[in-house]
């Protein structure tokens, strides 16, 4: 395959995305004319498969590839699909999610961090938790209600881009169980951002949220990888002894 013939393990991570970029193998399932070759997903997984397989490295950017690029692609303008989807396929600027809240985890559509419009920028406010890897972040999507008298709870929410660095953008890790540091709480106090960072229609972000959660169900199985892991595990089981045979006979 084409993975096979090109991994090195002495490519850094980004040279390696950059090369599956540009030979359209990082997102095979994406559009071609963004770096995809429009295969079914089916397809993708055994591409993501035959990466695992050569033990390459997994991709880079954070929830970039997974879940920014393929909303951008389908409700974003022209502009922020030349914008950002280059840099979310190499991985040279990573993403982080921006949906839960203190008071909204499983009810996502009580979110109260809100996003006003203010001349050519919004102005958001609020507070976001569980925000996977967004010490790491360059960039965030942010769910933020823009209709605080909208008729139901679902509407009124509307899909941001914002930058990290941001003034009025803090963060404060938070320490899991085993000591490491993965999720985090993230505050908005007058963040403003420009207009244009808005993605598809003012209002329309919960119907967003569902399409890119539905990619986030489909995307984390990490099956190649898992197939990978599986195999070194029985490879490891069959070298170990036990009193009769070995672990893997056991």
């Amino acid at each position: 395959s084409w993975v096979t013939a090109n991994w090195d393990p002495d490519l850094t991570v980004g040279e390696w995305w950059t090369m599956l970029r540009d030979a359209h193998w990082s997102v095979p399932a994406w559009p071609s004319e963004w770096f995809g070759r429009d295969l079914s997903r089916g397809e993708a997984v055994v591409v993501a498969e035959e990466i695992a397989k050569a033990g390459a490295i997994g991709p880079p950017g954070g929830l970039g590839l997974l879940l920014a690029g393929p909303t951008i692609i389908a409700q974003g303008t022209d502009e922020q699909k030349q914008r950002y989807i280059p840099s979310i396929v190499d991985g040279s600027e990573a993403w982080c999610q921006l949906f839960s809240e203190p008071e909204a985890g499983s009810d996502l559509a009580s979110i109260r961090t809100s996003a006003l419009r203010d001349g050519d920028e919004w102005i958001i406010n609020g507070q976001k938790v569980w925000t996977s890897l967004a010490q790491w972040s360059d960039w965030c999507f942010v769910l933020a209600r823009t209709d605080p008298n909208a008729p139901k709870k679902q509407a009124g929410i509307s899909f941001i881009l914002a930058e990290m660095s941001t003034p009025g953008i803090t963060l404060r890790p938070i320490k899991l169980i085993d000591g490491g540091y993965e999720v985090n709480e993230v505050w908005f106090e007058d963040v403003r951002v420009p207009v244009d960072q808005l993605v598809g229609e003012e209002n329309a972000g919960w119907s967003y949220a569902k399409f890119l959660l539905s990619n986030e169900r489909t995307g984390i199985a990490r099956i190649g990888t898992t197939k990978l892991w599986l195999s070194d595990v029985k490879e490891r089981a069959a070298k170990t002894q036990l009193d009769e045979g070995t672990l893997l006979e056991d």
